[in-house]
């Protein structure tokens, strides 16, 4: 079931008709296909986006000659689930991956990688994090899946550098040719340890000097395309998965809360005869596979996402969108899990102490609106649960322990990995995560930094 439905039918056909009296014949659809995930990398920091600190000029090119979405929401703040919606079409609860230390896509799910490999195109990846080792499900469909080689237990073994990936991905292209192709490369660079190789460790602070090296690898790919004769047959999308905290509503990093600093993430499509401009409406990452199949001319699986094709050629504006995202990680700390829906200007986020912002006039989420309109906050939770529940009805729970080794990868790169969905106590309720966030290393304030489990009695004076 989709949350919405933006797809003008009647309109479409009724221009396709014009064309086809007028003798008009429409191109052909590309027959390449690049996406690259930034990994970690919050919206607002990108000079596409009006960051004034740093030049980032690879991303500015493709920005200048394709479609740029300022408002595309990620389904959650969490590496794993995030890309498996990006390649699913689905959200969370119909696919089952709701953690990256849960379980993994189940070959029962249709990916974009199978459809396009199912109809003749050569299809690679290359990833940058043990997260997206190819067990946990996203191989699904590649004729090749690079990941990462753990050689250490620390960090550094499980994660590996953008340049490394780019590499690889540019060897890999050589051997394209004519035959139709689909590469996913994932930078996982502006993900902590925040460590920039030089120069951009001391031109930013090293966070944005990661995105910086990342733009450059990017970079290098789109060169590769130029020198190789594909960019003009191919679709390129630069995509994140979800953003991060920096200390907004006290979270150090992403994981826990569901703010716009995690879950409004980047979005940039260039392709062949799609005119450049900038789109405002909400999208999600659910949307991109249908679209991408759009513009391909194959067609989609079902999915909870809508295409966005007749937008991007300039021809249709959406209709308004819905997005949900959730956050089960705080079960592993015994707290409370999240929720949320994104419509049109209003945010609701389902938590023990509820909270509903209007992001036109407050998009960093600093006034809690929920007992001032309470009306429009009852009828987003309403179509909250109608969502669940509807996405829910075809998952099939699964039972899943992770293995000591995901459990060691995970914990080396920052995550927790505890029995996956813990119950809430028989007549209690899970503490708010706003309560309890001060007191775990989650923190973005040092010097409360306590456990990596850290019980609240949700009697804190933390708010939203």
């Amino acid at each position: 079931m989709k949350p919405t439905s933006r797809a003008p039918a009647v309109a479409a056909m009724m221009l396709l008709a014009s064309l086809s009296c007028h003798g008009e014949r429409a191109a052909a659809p590309p027959t390449g296909l690049v996406i690259v995930t930034l990994d970690t990398t919050r919206a607002d920091h990108l000079s596409v986006y009006g960051y004034m600190d740093v030049r980032l000029p690879h991303l500015e090119r493709l920005a200048a000659s394709g479609v740029v979405f300022d408002q595309a929401m990620s389904v959650g703040a969490l590496t794993l689930p995030a890309h498996t919606s990006l390649f699913t079409g689905l959200l969370p609860p119909a696919h089952g991956v709701r953690d990256n230390g849960g379980p993994g896509l189940d070959a029962s799910h249709v990916t974009l990688a199978e459809v396009l490999r199912a109809r003749g195109f050569r299809t690679a990846a290359f990833v940058g994090s043990a997260v997206l080792d190819a067990e946990r499900g996203l191989a699904q469909g590649f004729d090749h899946y690079a990941g990462v080689r753990p050689d250490s237990g620390d960090a550094q073994g499980f994660q590996r550098r953008g340049d490394e990936v780019i590499d690889e991905a540019v060897e890999w292209l050589d051997g394209v040719g004519s035959a139709p192709f689909f590469l996913w490369a994932h930078l996982y660079d502006p993900h902590r340890p925040y460590d920039p190789p030089p120069p951009f460790d001391a031109r930013h602070d090293p966070y944005v000097g990661e995105i910086a090296f990342a733009d450059q690898q990017i970079g290098r790919l789109l060169q590769a395309l130029d020198a190789r004769a594909l960019t003009e047959r191919a679709i390129v999308i630069v995509v994140g998965d979800h953003g991060e905290a920096r200390g907004d509503h006290g979270e150090r990093d992403h994981g826990v809360f569901l703010y716009q600093s995690v879950l409004r993430v980047p979005l940039i499509v260039s392709a062949p005869g799609i005119p450049a401009h900038r789109i405002a409406d909400v999208v999600g990452l659910t949307d991109i596979m249908p679209t991408v199949l759009d513009l391909l001319g194959v067609s989609a699986p079902p999915s909870d996402g809508a295409t966005l094709a007749d937008a991007l050629r300039g021809r249709a504006r959406l209709e308004e969108f819905e997005a949900y995202a959730e956050s089960l990680y705080p079960r592993h700390l015994g707290w409370s899990p999240l929720f949320a829906l994104r419509s049109g200007r209003y945010k609701l986020i389902d938590a023990p102490r509820p909270e509903l912002y209007d992001l036109e006039s407050d998009p960093f989420e600093e006034r809690n609106i929920y007992q001032q309109r309470r009306g429009v906050a009852a009828a987003m939770h309403d179509r909250l649960i109608r969502i669940r529940a509807a996405t829910d009805a075809g998952s099939v729970p699964r039972e899943f322990a992770a293995s000591p080794e995901l459990r060691r990868r995970l914990g080396a790169l920052g995550y927790a990995s505890g029995d996956h969905g813990g119950s809430v106590p028989a007549g209690g309720r899970l503490p708010d995560p706003k309560d309890c966030i001060g007191a775990s290393r989650l923190s973005s304030v040092p010097s409360r930094a306590a456990s990596s489990r850290a019980p609240c009695d949700g009697r804190g004076a933390g708010g939203a």
